[in-house]
């Protein structure tokens, strides 16, 4: 499966579908607007229009920031080296003004540039499409492709210690998915194929570190069915299936790393009066390996996201999921990755919001004996300057501590920084 041929014609779908269809839309018994959160509330003063084109707005935006970084290798405290990254943010959005279907195209840079260790510079970009179809009675379909180049985080497990650079990699996107809704009652399906294209890394010495083993396909295929009990409550049931091909088998790599796996959750969304919004799920999973020197995962599924209205002016979310993530350690099948966060923001002034955030994660690998678990926080504040211009000052926390024979860096970071943004 080679993904990034078809995003092209995939991008060329949604606008012909998009444009073939005019029925009318019917109200959705799923749809979830009694509650609107501190973030989200619409602030007319200091809202932009973008730029009319027709049929389509287009909204730039560009952000521009520095920011202090006390161990941007996330070493050991004894291998700490500190740095200040100038950072920059151009992006993009034409989103379609129709009453019906929907497209929207999107671009994003993100780069970073480091004063002192130049050679972890490093620019994230991104290209994309996403559409919706509205064929009527109560049935959709959406389509969407993205491209990205994606330089991988100091801190991440699978990424080697000691390479002159951050690894990078190309990840192409390409999804479907379609809805029915019937009363009270919703069926949806989708589909998610990724390709993971890995780049050699140059190692510190000299040499060569050989990423090809991590290039892979992945299959995501996801069905719901939901029933509304109420206006503001529904209950659902969600299988998932995925399936990861690696490009690399056996005798060339030692491993054969293919797997598949499926995911059983049941759950409820709802938005229950000025109180609490949000969904959960609780479930089963289940990922088994190719090669039957590599255990298999599994155990128990959860998924959630609420927040709590407190007031009109202060919202606390809640949150945490629990999946299998392929590894990149060596032996290793894969990692049951959970995570869970806290959140409040209080909007303390009109132009005025702070924010502070707890996480905790904790990854079990399987065929090796390590785990890493880890804390974080960040505080932040957002300041709307005036239309279309804003401040974020931000201080950020982690913490790692990774256990066993197989034990990765035990580290701490702190982040402080501040972020302008001019929109239009």
């Amino acid at each position: 499966m080679n993904i990034r041929h078809s995003l092209g014609t995939a991008s060329w779908m949604v606008i012909a579908a998009s444009v073939a269809f005019a029925p009318s839309v019917l109200a959705s018994s799923f749809e979830r607007k009694n509650n609107v959160s501190v973030t989200e509330r619409p602030k007319p003063e200091y809202q932009v229009s973008g730029i009319d084109l027709g049929g389509f707005i287009l909204s730039p935006k560009f952000n521009i920031g520095l920011r202090y970084d006390d161990n941007i290798f996330a070493a050991q405290p004894i291998n700490e080296v500190d740095d200040v990254i100038l950072k920059l943010n151009p992006s993009a959005v034409i989103q379609s003004k129709w009453s019906i279907h929907s497209l929207a195209l999107y671009a994003d840079v993100d780069h970073n540039e480091y004063f002192d260790q130049g050679g972890e510079s490093f620019t994230d970009f991104s290209i994309g499409s996403d559409g919706r179809i509205d064929v009527g009675q109560g049935l959709a379909i959406g389509l969407g492709a993205k491209y990205q180049v994606i330089n991988e985080p100091r801190s991440s497990s699978s990424s080697p210690t000691n390479t002159i650079a951050p690894v990078q990699y190309d990840l192409s996107t390409f999804y479907a998915n379609i809805s029915q809704e019937v009363n009270r009652v919703r069926f949806s399906a989708s589909v998610n194929l990724r390709d993971f294209d890995f780049d050699d890394a140059l190692l510190v010495g000299g040499g060569i570190f050989d990423q090809d083993d991590r290039d892979r396909d992945v299959v995501d295929i996801t069905a719901r069915a939901g029933y509304a009990v109420s206006p503001d409550t529904s209950v659902f049931v969600e299988v998932g299936f995925n399936d990861r091909t690696y490009d690399l088998q056996p005798p060339i790599v030692s491993l054969n790393r293919d797997s598949d796996g499926y995911q059983i959750l049941v759950g409820t969304n709802f938005d229950i009066g000025n109180l609490a919004r949000g969904e959960v799920a609780i479930g089963y999973l289940e990922q088994s390996f190719a090669d039957p020197t590599l255990s298999d995962i599994d155990g128990f599924a959860i998924r959630g996201s609420v927040e709590w209205f407190v007031s009109q002016l202060t919202t606390v979310g809640f949150g945490g999921s629990r999946s299998v993530e392929d590894s990149g350690i060596q032996n290793s099948s894969g990692f049951l990755a959970s995570t869970a966060y806290a959140k409040v923001d209080h909007e303390l002034l009109r132009n005025l919001i702070i924010s502070a955030e707890l996480t905790y994660g904790f990854d079990d690998f399987e065929g090796v004996d390590r785990e890493d678990e880890r804390f974080g926080g960040t505080l932040s504040s957002t300041v709307l300057l005036r239309r279309g211009v804003s401040l974020s000052m931000y201080y950020l926390y982690a913490d790692q501590t990774s256990r066993g024979l197989n034990s990765g860096t035990d580290y701490t970071n702190n982040q402080i920084g501040f972020n302008v943004s001019f929109q239009r």
